[in-house]
């Protein structure tokens, strides 16, 4: 997919082999990185 320049888009791909602590840890992960980075409040 075609991303508008100055723009970004993170993506993510979830399967059923996932466990609630594989979607709990990478969601973690996106808000401690998402914070550092000031994407989110």
């Amino acid at each position: 997919p075609v991303v508008p320049k100055g723009e970004a888009r993170l993506r993510a791909q979830i399967s059923a082999a996932h466990t609630r602590e594989h979607l709990d840890r990478a969601l973690d992960a996106f808000r401690k990185v998402g914070r550092r980075f000031g994407v989110i409040p």
